[in-house]
């Protein structure tokens, strides 16, 4: 379905336009990803304005809205399935942004540096959610349904370990504050693995099924 809607033959400049400013916005969310990790997780100093960076995301979205309105005044009847399925994933890349952003924002509510096992553990997945940006970009991108599978299906495994160290959290005998810290920033980080499992379901779901991309793979 995906490659149909969106072959370069048949797409418009204003659509093509659009789907590149989706993968731009993917690029901005993962680097404002990398350093909200360093902040929060390496103890590092913030060093770049997240505000600024997520202002960039914020733009990509309106203008993809921008022209996905434009295509439609001037040709009604022309992709508007692709152009509905590009203002779903446009709102998942907006949203990865503000919990990208939101991250590094954990660092000023935790007392003490963030060390020790549940650092460590939320280091790790960190990581494999970061891994996801790739695949998903690749699967957007290529109309890849391969790489959209495995997107879909790291979520629904990495939601269960984002939950299960939610839940050794609360039963440990952390200080409210860093508790909180760990707990919020299991959250943050299965919420990006959600957006971007929603954004790999495009290509693999037909439109009504789209956001339900762990079932039926």
């Amino acid at each position: 379905m995906f490659s149909r809607l969106f072959r370069s033959s048949s797409r418009s400049k204003l659509l093509a336009a659009a789907f590149n400013d989706v993968t731009t916005m993917l690029d901005q969310a993962g680097a404002m990803l990398d350093h909200s990790v360093e902040v929060l997780l390496e103890n590092a100093p913030l060093e770049l304005d997240l505000v600024e960076m997520d202002d960039v995301v914020d733009e990509g979205e309106r203008e993809v809205r921008r022209l996905v309105l434009e295509h439609l005044s001037m040709n009604p009847k022309q992709d508007l399935v692709a152009s509905l399925i590009l203002v779903s994933i446009v709102n998942d890349a907006e949203r990865i942004g503000d919990f990208a952003r939101g991250l590094a924002g954990l660092a000023s509510v935790s007392q003490s540096p963030r060390t020790g096992r549940f650092a460590t553990e939320l280091r790790e997945l960190a990581g494999r959610v970061r891994q996801m940006f790739a695949l998903t970009a690749a699967a957007f991108r290529d109309d890849d349904v391969e790489n959209a599978r495995r997107v879909i299906v790291h979520h629904t495994v990495i939601k269960r370990e984002f939950r299960a160290l939610v839940d050794r959290v609360a039963a440990s005998e952390l200080s409210a504050d860093m508790a909180i810290t760990y707990a919020s920033g299991a959250r943050i980080l299965r919420r990006i693995s959600a957006h971007l499992s929603n954004i790999a379901s495009t290509v693999v779901q037909p439109f009504d099924r789209i956001r339900h991309g762990d079932e039926d793979v």
